[in-house]
Order: C-alpha cells, then structure tokens, then sequence
C-alpha cells in the first residue's frame, strides 16, 4: 500500500457522515485528491528537509545556513595582484588610480596607489585586477596595453615582469563543506592545533595548512605552514593569515607563518590503448584521478595504488615502464611538502 492510499484510508476512517465511498463519487474525489497531495509533501519535501537539516548532505543554500550558524564562512573569490612596469611616460608624473591596463583577452587591471614616474618617465607600480578569481592570475608579460589612451602615456608601453598573484576561486560546495566538516570533528578549543589549522583555513586562498606547537617550534611559539589552492603562497597571504589568527589567538604564543614546499609528483609510463582511444584525453583523466588522490592527506604515495589508477582508467589496455619521480617506488613527503601534480608523461606504444 502506498503513502496515498494509507492516507486514503486513515481519512475515510474518520468519516461521521456516510456519503457514498464509491471511486469516481465527489467526496472519493476530494479526499483522493488531498491524500495525493499529503503524500506528495511526505515522500518528498521531509526528505529534502532532513537532508539540508545535516552539513553532510545539505544543499549549497543550506549548507551556507549550517556554516554561518557555526561562525564559518564561506571563502569568497579574491582580486590578483601584479607590479607592472611603465616605461616611457612623461617625467615626473603621476600615475593615478584611475588608469587601466589590461592583456590581450580582455583582462583588466586598476593602479592601486598613486605613483610619481621617475626622471626617465619609468616606474614600477602596484595593480589589482578588476576580475576576481585564478583567472586574474595572468603570466608574465601578459599585461602589455594601457586601457584607453591616458594624457602623460601615449608614447608609454607597460608590461609585467612577474606573473600575478593572490587570486583565488570562491570556495566550491565540497570544499565549503569538508571544512566544515573538518571543524566539526577536530574539536577546536582554547587556541589548540585545530583552531590554528580552522582559522588559516578560513583565510582565502589557503588550503593547506601545518601547525606545529610548542614541542616542535620551541617554548611559547606556534609555526603554521601554508600552501594556497594555486599551490604558493605569497606575502600578502602569510601577512593575512597571519593578522586572523593573532586575532583569533587566546594564549601569548609568539606566531610565525611560512610557505608549505611543494613536492611535484612526475608520472611516466607506456601504456597501451583500446583501439579508438585518444591519449590526450586518457592523460587528462588520470590527471584528475592523480589530483583527487593526492587532495587526500597521505603519509605515502604508493606507487601500486598510483599506477592501478592509471591501468584502470577508461581506455588504457595496458601499462609497463611505469615510474612516480623517475623511480619504481612509493614516496613519502616530508611533514612540511604538499605533494602536487607535476608532468604526466605517457607514451602509446601502439605509435612507438
């Protein structure tokens, strides 16, 4: 028997007068027609209820309820960050903020700070990039035209020397969630290791973090160790991490925030494909199975487990060769490297 039809039943059961109980009657009309109705609500709506009423299974709507009432906020996108170079400006005159420069796909920067060019009409200045996210992140030399034509730079060029920096992505839901998550099962309390690793996690940017206390870093110290999601981490984010937990902090610990090193995980191997498959596209997919893997804090990186990834994606027939950092072994990074993707060789030895 169905929800409707218990529903039915339960509602004819308290019936006082006696109309016709017959299918197609008015009353049988009515009554099925609420019962359909209830059982809609029962079968469906309760059990979208309960699942965003759980961090665990919650919607991204939800899931945003459940972190604010906990005091976590979702990590919004940030603004990259480059110092470009003006050469050939007039002498002597100021760069104001109002002057915008940009790549050649439409990516655009805003000066910072005012700032004087020297007697040459050359000056190195701050720009902040008017897109937010990884995508302002642009390669070295990519800035290379003024906006509009500005009063003082028409014969100028501008460049950047370094790429840019500091942009982030907006957290992702699963991300948002498994912080949440993390938070929930570390039991932070009294500036111990897990409010250290929650509050430099709440910082943009940040991913992951290492906290080493007072037996590692010496008497009355704290040491937190950063890597961003772009796998640096730059001044400007230690800076911020920094000001939040010193902020945050209960004890007098005297702080220091470093970079986490970056250990790149190399994969060669030959491998042999169905007929039809297309390496680049077998590369591409394992590369997203690498990632997913070394997401997951390991104390190893198991060569077996790495190369049954690569024989079980879709495609690949067979694998020989194959080698993580030019040799047939696990690896075990250090407490203070982040094991990250690196180049990922793959050889089709039906082409060879």
């Amino acid at each position: 028997m169905t929800t409707k039809d218990d529903i039915q039943k339960n509602i004819n059961s308290r019936l006082i007068s006696k109309p016709t109980r017959l299918e197609g009657g008015t009353t049988q009309d009515i009554i099925g027609s609420v019962s359909y109705e209830l059982a809609n609500i029962i079968d469906t709506k309760i059990d979208i209820i309960l699942d965003n009423a759980f961090v665990s299974t919650a919607d991204e709507e939800h899931l945003e309820i459940k972190g604010e009432e906990l005091g976590i906020q979702r990590k919004d996108a940030t603004y990259s960050r480059l110092v470009a170079t003006i050469e050939g400006a007039e002498k002597n005159f100021e760069i104001s903020s109002e002057i915008l420069a940009k790549t050649d796909y439409g990516i655009v920067f805003q000066v910072l700070n005012p700032k004087m060019t020297d007697e040459f009409g050359n000056v190195e200045i701050e720009m902040i990039c008017l897109t937010s996210g990884a995508e302002g992140n642009i390669k070295e030399g990519e800035l290379n035209q003024f906006n509009e034509i500005y009063i003082g730079l028409e014969n100028a060029t501008i460049t950047n020397k370094k790429p840019a920096y500091d942009g982030y992505d907006r957290e992702s839901v699963e991300e948002y969630r498994t912080r949440i998550l993390d938070f929930l099962k570390n039991d932070g309390c009294n500036s111990n290791i897990a409010d250290y690793v929650a509050w430099a996690k709440s910082v943009s940017g940040v991913k992951n973090v290492v906290v080493q206390d007072a037996t590692i870093s010496g008497a009355g110290k704290v040491n937190v160790y950063i890597l961003s999601a772009n796998n640096d981490a730059g001044e400007e984010l230690i800076k911020a991490v920094k000001e939040k937990i010193e902020k945050e902090q209960i004890i007098n610990a005297k702080l220091n925030v470093f970079s986490l090193n970056v250990l790149l995980i190399n994969v060669s191997a030959d491998i042999s494909l169905e007929e039809g498959a297309d390496k680049d596209t077998v590369k591409e997919k394992f590369k997203e199975s690498l990632i997913e893997y070394l997401n997951k804090k390991r104390s190893v990186i198991s060569n077996l487990q790495v190369l049954n990834m690569l024989f079980e994606t879709e495609g690949v027939i067979d694998v020989s060769n194959f080698l993580i950092n030019q040799a047939s072994k696990s690896i075990e990074p250090d407490t203070l490297e982040v094991p990250v993707v690196g180049e990922i060789t793959l050889n089709d030895m039906k082409g060879v």
